[in-house]
């Protein structure tokens, strides 16, 4: 009689009553600088937070424990050792948190959130190492490498999309991830970092922290698309946008994007909300134009391992784009939500193929940049220029005679400048002087040399062709047995220029 009731007891202390907080898992992770512990609770809880000398006290009132989850957890992560659930008087539940060579702990709710419950968040926030050098001896100063941070979507709570296959997008954009930073790694004077290394998560302003302190040439967000209709495909590269969205799927697609920091856990007024306004503000028109620049270019290599799914660059209101000083692009690899794409992003050789054109693309620009930047004279060094014409004869030739001025407005870029007057973003750039990264700020009055869309003198075994929607110099250069570079050249073009519908270009 003792026993049943004893047994009686335990379970009463340890389901509580029917109105009382069932904690219904307990999960956890480890990243870098932290371990987590994520407690799912049935509806909002209330607790009172209790540290010690390496512990962790939770005193949840009026709870109870689901049948089926242990009374211990051993963790054995970074910073924490175990997890131990207590019942207490008064229908309450204390959770003991066993800790180990931490710096600090972070205790915080969530709310509901489409499939994810109430949660209790405890980040143990780990000891970081500094280095010293104890030889004394100075080390020798070199030439830094150029640095690109590969951003893997997603992670930890956060799965991303998931295909029919059961894929999860956080756990196949972090395979590829890693072959870019490989391909990255393999050119002298370039190196690759990743905002994540594993399967958790990271918060928008941690990834962006994380470009900002190592100086990044680049950043690139890697995901991989998804779809109501099986049958969407191709890949597509995304610059931010500071107004609308390019198209309503662009708008959809980064308003999803836009959630990771709510499903992934970042606790409030840790997301970098309140800074929005001050970041976009910041972000001048030169970086945007740049990351448009980069964005074709990633655009063409990708065509060389799977056809886009949109021809152009593609923009969108993206939170972890807002980089105000660094060019940045979202690319989606495929369709997830595609069987046979699905497969594509699993196989090796694929990863490796679109991790060799991502790595090509970033030495093409990266070079580019290099190249084009104007010497004293105000030439841009290194420009490359149309067969048989010498500098003084291009500007004539595909220019109008008399140069207009054009006062800069406000969320002006250089590339829409160029699209605006039917010029090229470099031609801008020579004619005033200017330099990659030179802010192009509102008010400026700038020179423009419209150029002409069928230049005078064009060779009459070429054809003028009107661009029409879906075209790309890939598409037109299969079209007319010829290829891509060749058509660069007899239109005196880049390939950063964009192609524009309506626009004329000659045709071997």
């Amino acid at each position: 009689m003792k026993i049943r009731c004893l047994f009686a007891l335990v379970f009463f202390l340890f389901t509580g009553t029917a109105g009382a907080v069932e904690i219904t898992n307990v999960r956890h992770w480890a990243a870098p600088d932290h371990t987590r512990v994520v407690i799912d609770v049935g509806s909002e809880p209330s607790y009172e937070v209790e540290e010690g000398v390496n512990t962790l006290t939770l005193r949840f009132k009026e709870s109870r424990l689901k049948k089926d989850i242990p009374g211990e957890f051993t963790i054995n992560k970074p910073g924490i050792k175990k997890v131990v659930i207590i019942p207490a008087a008064n229908d309450a539940l204390k959770i003991e948190f066993l800790l180990d060579k931490y710096q600090k702990t972070s205790v915080f709710k969530l709310k509901k959130f489409q499939d994810k419950p109430d949660r209790v968040v405890v980040d143990i926030i780990l000891e970081q190492e500094i280095k010293e050098n104890k030889s004394g001896v100075a080390k020798p100063k070199v030439k830094p490498p150029k640095i690109i941070v590969i951003d893997p979507g997603h992670g930890g709570e956060d799965p991303g999309a998931i295909g029919k296959g059961r894929s999860y997008e956080k756990n196949i954009v972090l395979k590829l991830s890693r072959e870019i930073k490989k391909e990255i790694n393999k050119i002298p004077g370039y190196q690759a970092i990743l905002t994540r290394d594993g399967d958790y998560y990271v918060s928008f302003s941690k990834r962006l922290q994380i470009a900002r302190d190592n100086n990044a040439s680049l950043f690139i967000s890697v995901h991989a698309d998804a779809a109501r209709n099986s049958r969407a495909k191709g890949s597509s590269v995304y610059c931010l946008s500071t107004g609308a969205a390019s198209s309503e799927a662009a708008r959809l697609l980064a308003k999803n994007e836009n959630l990771s920091d709510i499903i992934g856990g970042v606790a409030d007024g840790d997301g970098g909300n309140g800074s929005d306004l001050i970041i976009l503000n910041m972000f001048q028109t030169n970086t945007i134009n740049l990351s448009r620049i980069y964005a074709g270019i990633l655009l063409n290599h990708m065509g060389q391992v799977i056809s886009p799914k949109y021809q152009n660059v593609q923009e969108a209101p993206f939170r972890v784009l807002k980089l105000p000083d660094i060019p940045a692009v979202l690319l989606e690899t495929a369709y997830i939500s595609n069987a046979e794409e699905e497969k594509l992003l699993k196989n090796s050789r694929f990863q490796k193929s679109l991790a060799v054109s991502v790595a090509a693309s970033v030495k093409e620009y990266l070079a580019r940049a290099e190249k084009t930047r104007p010497d004293k004279t105000g030439v841009n060094a290194g420009e490359d220029e149309p067969a048989g014409a010498d500098k003084k004869e291009t500007t004539t030739e595909n220019s109008e005679k008399e140069p207009l001025q054009y006062r800069v407005r406000r969320g002006d870029t250089l590339f829409s400048i160029a699209r605006q007057f039917n010029t090229k973003v470099n031609l801008l750039m020579q004619l005033n002087n200017m330099k990659q990264d030179e802010p192009l700020v509102t008010g400026r009055k700038i020179i423009i040399n419209r150029v002409k869309s069928a230049p005078d003198g064009a060779a009459k075994n070429n054809k003028i062709y009107t661009v029409k929607k879906g075209d790309t110099l890939f598409s037109l250069s299969r079209r007319n047995s010829t290829t891509v570079e060749e058509l660069l050249r007899i239109n005196g073009r880049k390939s950063s220029d964009p192609l524009l519908c309506g626009q004329k270009i000659k045709l071997p």
